[in-house]
C-alpha cells in the first residue's frame, strides 16, 4: 500500500444551548460553519481530496455531503464515527450535571466514567476503531478526510501515533480545525500538521 495523508477535521462551534450534547443534534453556528469552510480551503490547497467519511450527526454530515458533492469524491456516512452515546446525560443542562456529579467532565474526558445508560469508554473506543479500519480498507487515494468529533479524533490519534489517550488528548484540535497524519500500512503514523481555522476562535 502506498502512503496516504489522513486529515481529521473537527466540526465547528455548535448551538448547544448550555446542554450536554452527545449524540443529540445541534446545529452549527454561523461562525462554526465559517470555521469549517476556512479549514477546508487549507485542506484542499494542501492536496486534492480523494475520499471522505463522516459522522452521521448533522454538524458533521451536512458539511461533508456538500464538500464531497462539490469535489466529486466518494463519501461514507458511518455511525461509528459519531459522538459517544452519553445516555441519560444527553440534553441535561451543564450546570445541573455539575451539581449532580462533581468533576464529571474531567473523569469523562479521561475515559474513567460511563454515563448512566450510556456507552462505556471501552465500547466507544472499539466502535471508533472498527469504523476506521473498515473505511480505510475500503477506501482508495492519497488524501482521505474524516469529518467528526473531538473525542473520536483523540481515539484515532492515540491509536495511529501509538500513544496513551491522555497524551493524545494534549494534541488539541480546535472547533473547525484539523490535524493531518502521514500513514503507511504496518508503520507508525507521523504527525504532519495541526491547524486551527484561519480567523477562527477557540471554544
Amino acid at each position: 500500500m502506498n502512503p496516504y495523508t489522513l486529515t481529521l477535521l473537527r466540526h465547528g462551534d455548535i448551538d448547544h444551548q448550555n446542554l450536554l450534547t452527545g449524540q443529540r443534534e445541534a446545529a452549527l453556528t454561523e461562525a462554526g460553519s465559517a470555521m469549517m469552510d476556512r479549514s477546508w480551503q487549507q485542506i484542499a490547497a494542501l492536496a486534492p481530496v480523494s475520499c471522505m467519511a463522516t459522522s452521521p450527526l448533522n454538524r458533521c454530515r451536512e458539511f461533508a455531503v456538500r464538500r464531497a458533492l462539490a469535489a466529486s469524491v466518494p463519501l461514507k456516512v458511518d455511525e461509528r464515527f459519531s459522538e459517544q452515546d452519553l445516555g441519560e446525560w444527553e440534553g441535561v443542562p451543564l450546570s445541573e450535571l455539575g451539581e449532580q456529579t462533581p468533576n464529571w467532565e474531567a473523569q469523562w474526558r479521561q475515559g474513567e466514567l460511563t454515563p448512566p445508560g450510556g456507552e462505556s469508554p471501552e465500547a466507544f473506543h472499539t466502535r471508533v476503531l472498527s469504523g476506521f479500519s473498515a473505511w480505510i480498507a475500503a477506501s482508495r487515494g492519497c488524501h482521505r478526510v474524516l469529518v467528526t468529533h473531538a473525542p473520536v479524533i483523540t481515539i484515532l490519534l492515540a491509536e495511529l501515533l501509538e500513544m496513551e489517550r491522555s497524551v493524545a488528548r494534549l494534541i488539541t484540535v480546535q472547533p473547525g480545525g484539523f490535524v493531518q497524519l502521514s500513514i503507511l500500512q504496518d508503520h507508525p503514523a507521523y504527525l504532519m500538521r495541526l491547524d486551527a481555522p484561519l480567523g477562527g476562535g477557540a471554544a
